[in-house]
């Protein structure tokens, strides 16, 4: 293998093809969904319940925020994949969409007054508040503060900012009178409940404050879920969460939690990945690895409705491996029904910042799985699967904790003769690349090879990357020789440059993305020369038109398609049926 060329799997690269055709739904919105449909390369705006088309752009829809009387809707737009957005109001009457070329977004909260006559965002490069009379077409621009970053929320008739500052509490406050509503360890959203109270959520809490006085009305919390999504209707409030690595419901009212309800679809392994409310009822997107992500309400939900069939012959399972440590590790692992013995098994991880990884729908699992591999995906320390302690423990100087973790769930899968290291190849995407690839260099012998997307290998030099900075706490601390020196422990290219180059060496496999605007691709270029140097396969491979976030369906095909290609090469297992070069 080498950096300009690549065998591309024809038998996979089918399979990739056809699971890829189901579509990605979102949840209503004020009467409007934002969608993938089958087929398409990007997300559109349709009429919720329909397929009557709104909006369908070649361009990627960052975020879009529809005007309470559903007459206009604004909209985030990239022509690339850098996520570098810009604001735009869409008339949905007419069809008209203006373009606001200078408020530059990125996935910031877009908010409407409750008359539909002015939007306002926190826009940046710099950042600043910025209103937009839709009615006049006449922008204000005002200052915010500098040394934070801010978002606005809407709650009821009040708009409110969210200020977070590096190490400090994010305090929210009101934008029309300056009134400090209260400090809170994070803010994800902000509602409007109640007759002018504001519900707060972040992390593992509720919060419901008066929006005059910031006094408490109640508060929730659980140090052992992590939430991922909350909606109100009325005084209800539902959260989906994920508690001991498993997707849960929940439905509170007035701080008691009333209901909670595992997920799961038709019997299998389930997450809920997105959750919304609209016309009075509450809306969530289930999937599973088998199992395209589809809407159904809360009623339907909790009847035990609306279940969606399983798209092909497979099963996934929950698996739980000891580590060194004593702790439990869970590996959800899906394979073809019936399949015994070891199988060539793609092993997956992220295990940074809190983020739970969820059973999912990917259409490289299905496509690989049903060419009789298996793909496991292994909850780590640092990740957000089992609460607050458990990312703790794989956060900061903790980091090698979550690198060990994989290992463990790496030989719990040989231990459960699912699959064995000549038929294992480890895969992560940013963070979850970084300990792939960490994990392969220091546990030598764990996996016949490795694949990173879009990864910082250089843990020593983090502030090169475009969003760097922002990861210096989660990797560790560098400001002391024991700090540095841990980091050059743990991080894949400087383990790579202490490899004896007499023992074998896993193939190396990184993707890069041509206009990703977080990671620079120069790590994984001198991580590959450096293993080459030491004797090992490794190939750089860059994916036209991607980036860190959305990307257009036919660059997610290229880079699926390399890697299970890459996976299937380096098992040996179908290594005629490859075809065409990338």
């Amino acid at each position: 293998m080498n950096s300009s060329s690549f065998p591309i799997n024809d038998a996979l690269d089918a399979a990739l093809a056809r699971w890829e055709q189901y579509g990605r739904p979102g949840t209503p919105d004020t009467g409007f969904v934002l969608s993938r449909l089958p087929g398409r390369r990007t997300r559109g705006i349709y009429v919720a319940g329909s397929e009557q088309p709104i909006f369908e752009p070649d361009a990627h829809i960052l975020a879009m925020s529809p005007a309470p009387d559903g007459r206009r809707i604004a909209l985030q737009l990239a022509e690339r994949a850098d996520e570098d957005g810009v604001l735009a109001v869409l008339d949905t009457t007419s069809g008209n969409l203006r373009h606001y070329n200078d408020i530059h977004c990125r996935y910031e909260p877009m908010q409407w007054t409750p008359d539909a006559r002015s939007l306002a965002v926190v826009a940046r490069s710099p950042q600043r508040l910025v209103q937009v009379d839709v009615v006049h077409d006449e922008v204000t621009v005002e200052p915010v503060a500098g040394d934070a970053r801010c978002r606005l929320f809407s709650a009821g008739i009040h708009m409110l900012l969210a200020e977070s500052r590096p190490a400090s509490p994010t305090r929210l406050i009101r934008l029309d009178n300056s009134a400090r509503l209260g400090s809170f360890p994070s803010i994800t959203g902000v509602f409007g409940i109640n007759d002018g109270d504001v519900l707060v959520y972040g992390g593992n809490a509720l919060h419901v404050l008066d929006a005059h006085s910031g006094v408490e009305r109640w508060r929730w919390m659980d140090p052992a879920v992590r939430l991922t999504a909350v909606t109100v209707t009325g005084d209800t409030v539902h959260a989906s969460a994920v508690r001991a690595g498993a997707s849960v419901l929940l439905r509170l009212a007035h701080g008691t939690v009333i209901d909670e309800w595992p997920v799961n679809s038709g019997g299998s392994v389930a997450s809920i990945t997105d959750l919304g409310a609209d016309g009075g009822r509450t809306y969530v997107v289930i999937e599973a690895p088998a199992v395209p992500p589809h809407v159904v309400t809360v009623d339907e939900r909790t009847r035990g409705g609306g279940a969606a069939t399983v798209a092909g012959d497979f099963e996934t399972v929950r698996h739980e491996f000891a580590a060194d440590d004593g702790e439990t590790l869970t590996v959800v692992v899906t394979s073809p029904k019936g399949l015994t013995g070891p199988a060539p098994t793609i092993l997956t991880c992220y295990g940074g910042f809190g983020v739970p990884d969820l059973p999912v729908f990917e259409p490289t699992i299905p496509a690989w799985v049903e060419s009789g591999g298996r793909y496991a995906t292994a909850h780590i320390r640092g990740g957000g699967e089992h609460g607050e302690q458990w990312r703790r423990a794989g956060y900061g100087a903790g980091k090698r904790r979550g690198i060990d973790d994989l290992a463990d769930a790496a030989r719990g899968l040989a231990g459960a003769d699912l699959t064995n290291p000549e038929l294992l190849v480890l895969a992560g995407a940013s963070h979850g690349g970084t300990v792939v690839a960490s994990c392969a260099l220091d546990h030598r012998g764990i996996c016949t090879g490795f694949a990173t997307t879009a990864a910082p290998l250089d843990l020593l030099s983090l502030e090169k990357h475009p969003l760097g900075r922002i990861w210096l706490d989660e990797f560790g601390d560098t400001s002391s020789p024991e700090g540095t020196q841990e980091l050059r422990a743990i991080s894949p290219l400087h383990r790579a440059k202490m490899i004896d180059p007499e023992h074998r060496l896993p193939r190396f496999l990184g993707i890069v993305l041509a206009e990703d605007s977080r990671v620079n691709p120069d790590d994984s270029y001198a991580l590959a020369s450096v293993l080459r140097e030491a004797g090992a396969e490794a190939l750089v491979w860059e994916a036209p038109h991607a980036g860190h976030g959305s990307n257009h369906l036919d660059s997610l095909h290229s880079m699926g398609s390399v890697l299970l290609s890459f996976a299937a090469h380096t098992t040996r297992r179908t290594r005629s049926s490859e075809g065409r070069h990338a």
